[in-house]
């Protein structure tokens, strides 16, 4: 053994120079896959693979529906699907609409379409992602970047005009059409909607905590009579970190169901959003997968019951699609309660969409600059030249 050893010794000093070389070879093609799998997980996955209508499927999209609505659930993450996969009936109202399909009273059947392994843009930051989602590119390129991306969309910072919004895209090319955002994080409608758009903002402030209370003692109402009821049945205080927040989400909701589902906002809306911030904010005190983290985001189904039985009372859940999106999730407890990099649990999201032109089941790969396109696309606009998203697969039927 120890000849063994000596003579080993003795070739490697009469060949250093091809040794040295060898080694470095290898050292350099190990880091060189390494760097690929990072980027390949940070970026090439991130890459939109759908389908750019053609201006005949546009023309055949018009008219399949009279609006879209959607439903923004900030820091959500793919959490939907694991609460489903552990218990079937633990989010009633998301599974009927985007998971199972519904019935409408007036007998149409609108079908449901849902992903959880939808991919947020990275970094997995609210202003970076939701930013993306409207505008239909990445971070690089609509410019909202940086540590203080959300503290800068709040105060007005405006996304790179290379890349209009949906909102824009869509009003620009029906200037009768109108729009309107009701949102409990208000730097969607500071920042990442076009500060020269002509659309109608329902802005809550977070100083505004006093009023949302004051709604659940009976000192103010918002349309619905039943709402102080409503609020008190979704809002559980001892399990929740920051009640006001679940306060603001169901106002915000019924801010929505209040303008839209009149005899004249039938006719005015053709673009509704939403921001719903709860399931972030337990997600930022509790941490992911934990019991206020679970029944922040049961509140919201709560939310996204109430809202389709509005629509369909009011006879407008048949021309309507809903979307339920979300710009990421969060870390487990153990991790650190937040998000922003790159794990699992962080940058999987779930995406789900229902109307009667879809096409059941799960869609093909959804990324987060998708939804700007699948927007357009209901509406038979034309997406802008610009946007990297496109419309998945086997999403709408009229697609294919």
């Amino acid at each position: 053994m120890k000849d063994f050893f000596v003579k080993l010794g003795a070739a490697i000093k009469a060949h250093k120079g091809r040794t040295i070389a060898i080694a470095v070879t290898s050292f350099l093609l190990i880091l060189a896959v390494v760097a690929v799998s990072v980027f390949s997980s940070l970026v090439f996955n991130r890459f939109a693979t759908g389908i750019l209508p053609t201006d005949a499927q546009l023309k055949e999209a018009q008219g399949q529906y009279d609006r879209v609505v959607i439903i923004g659930v900030d820091g959500c993450g793919a959490y939907p699907g694991e609460m489903l996969d552990d218990d079937e009936g633990s989010l009633p109202n998301f599974k009927k609409l985007f998971v199972d399909g519904v019935t409408t009273t007036s007998g149409v059947q609108l079908n449901g379409s849902v992903t959880y392994e939808g991919i947020a843009v990275y970094p997995t930051i609210s202003a970076q992602n939701w930013t993306s989602m409207f505008h239909g590119v990445r971070p690089p390129y609509h410019e909202i970047t940086g540590e203080s991306a959300n503290k800068d969309l709040a105060k007005g910072k405006q996304a790179n005009e290379k890349y209009p919004s949906f909102m824009k895209v869509c009003l620009d090319a029906n200037p009768t059409w109108k729009a309107i955002s009701s949102c409990t994080w208000d730097a969607v409608n500071n920042g990442t909607i076009e500060a020269s758009l002509d659309a109608n903002r329902m802005i809550k402030k977070n100083t505004d905590c006093q009023a949302l209370i004051d709604i659940v003692d009976g000192k103010e109402t918002i349309g619905d009579a039943d709402l102080k009821a409503h609020i008190e049945a979704v809002t559980d205080f001892e399990s929740f970190a920051d009640p006001d927040y679940a306060l603001r989400d169901a106002v915000t909701v019924q801010r929505i169901i209040d303008a839209t589902t009149t005899e004249q906002g039938k006719k005015d809306y053709q673009l509704v959003y939403m921001h719903l911030n709860q399931v972030d904010s337990a997600g930022h005190s509790y941490g992911y997968n934990k019991q206020a983290y679970a029944r922040a985001v049961s509140r919201v189904d709560s939310l996204i019951g109430k809202l389709y039985a509005a629509y369909d009372a009011a006879g407008m859940a048949e021309d309507t699609l809903f979307i339920f999106c979300t710009d990421h999730g969060h870390r487990y407890l153990q991790d650190g309660t937040g998000h922003g990099k790159n794990s699992k649990v962080e940058r999987n999201v779930t995406f789900a969409i229902a109307g009667k032109t879809v096409k059941q089941g799960t869609p093909g790969k959804y990324v987060n600059t998708d939804l700007a396109p699948i927007v357009c696309y209901a509406l038979g606009v034309k997406a802008a030249e610009s946007w990297q998203g496109r419309v998945p697969y086997d999403m709408f039927t009229l697609l294919g």
